[in-house]
């Protein structure tokens, strides 16, 4: 006897709102190679627009590990753009300034009656909330609309305010950091050393860490000339290195907080092409709004030399922004500087011999837009 359909309405789980959809192409669009990562930020996204966070912990804990350059800090600065209208929307603590417990008092606050009493710890409510309150007052972010579920989610009142939190390279602050972050973890609470109480509640907090760099390191370089099939492998290889390398060095009960670990995986070329190409529509950007506004066209070859030019595994995209720096923007900056460029003008990028040569053609159309990155659906991830 067939079985009869369930009654109601059938329902679709991986359905998601407007907002969470544009939230997610907005990452995508930006941070490239790590979809793991995004997934789980607009999960967690979802979550907290759906009103069924769990209020008596933080919104999201995550730990960031892998190599260095392959987009742990940049996609928290994605991140903070998204939600907030600007990169530098978040509050960060580069740990490596609190490698001993005095520092980490600084970061807390001097108790009442104490020499800096006075000065508001970096951890404080008011200072994690404000990008928050600046994003609204100035339309920002996520509030740019003006109306909508997350207008009304997060109304211009404290108790709603939310708020991004980075501890950067966490594996060298003092342990007594490791120790008040158990607390934040747990149950998103801190008290300060003035006794005020900061609750993060609210908070997407995310700790990027190192730990393994050299064993890795190792592993990279012996990768060099590695196949497509064999960048997996060299992924689960990198993962296992760093969660080794952590279990030696942080207490089980701090790892044991984190909603997730999330292992940021090396970049290979169709990454580094990806990553490319989100320097160029930004310095296209920058160069039709400058005093000289002018177009760059940049061949297919120039770009296949830049990346071979910028491909380190051991050091993920840094390379590649270099070589387009010295390549491309700094002969840039001198053409227009020397008045070689006139306004409206098209630039050629090519290669001969080894080098980047640039050629001038003047347009008959003077007009120029503003270009806007393509939001393209494919997995993108940090740069």
């Amino acid at each position: 006897m067939a079985a009869k359909p369930d009654k109601g309405e059938r329902l679709h789980p991986n359905r998601t709102s407007d907002a969470v959809s544009t939230f997610a192409q907005e990452l995508r669009a930006r941070i490239v190679g790590q979809e793991e990562a995004i997934q789980e930020i607009v999960r967690s996204f979802a979550v907290l627009t759906s009103g069924l966070r769990d209020t008596e912990r933080p919104l999201l804990t995550l730990l960031f590990m892998g190599p260095t350059g392959v987009g742990k800090t940049e996609t928290v600065k994605v991140i903070a753009d998204t939600l907030f209208g600007r990169r530098n929307a978040f509050t960060r603590v580069n740990a490596q300034e609190f490698s001993s417990p005095h520092q980490v008092a600084k970061l807390l606050g001097a108790p009442p009656g104490y020499v800096g009493n006075e000065i508001e710890p970096m951890l404080s409510q008011k200072n994690i909330d404000r990008h928050h309150k600046e994003a609204f007052e100035e339309k920002r972010g996520i509030f740019r609309k003006g109306s909508g579920r997350v207008q009304k989610l997060f109304p211009l009142d404290p108790a709603h305010y939310l708020s991004l939190v980075l501890f950067d390279e966490i594996e060298k602050a003092d342990p007594t950091l490791w120790n008040s972050l158990l607390g934040i973890l747990d149950d998103g609470n801190l008290t300060l050393g003035n006794n005020e109480h900061t609750d993060f509640t609210r908070s997407i907090l995310i700790l990027t860490s190192n730990v393994g760099s050299a064993q890795i390191a190792k592993t990279l370089r012996g990768s060099m000339g590695f196949h497509a099939d064999s960048h997996d492998e060299l992924n689960r290889q990198v993962a296992d290195e760093a969660l080794r390398a952590a279990k030696e060095v942080f207490p089980y009960e701090f790892l044991n907080r984190f909603d997730s670990i999330l292992f940021f995986r090396t970049l290979g070329s169709a990454d580094l092409h990806r990553i490319l190409d989100l320097y160029l529509w930004d310095l296209h950007a920058r160069a039709v709004r400058s005093e000289t506004p002018f177009i760059l066209d940049c061949s297919d070859p120039v770009r296949s030399w830049l990346v071979k030019q910028g491909s380190d595994p051991e050091f993920g995209a840094r390379p590649l922004r270099r070589a387009f720096a010295k390549n491309v923007v700094h002969p840039l900056s001198n053409l227009l500087s020397s008045g070689q460029v006139r306004p409206g003008d098209l630039v050629r990028a090519a290669l001969h011999g080894g080098h980047v040569t640039f050629a001038r053609e003047t347009r008959t159309d003077r007009g120029i837009v503003v270009p806007r990155p393509q939001r393209k659906r494919a997995a993108r991830g940090g740069a």
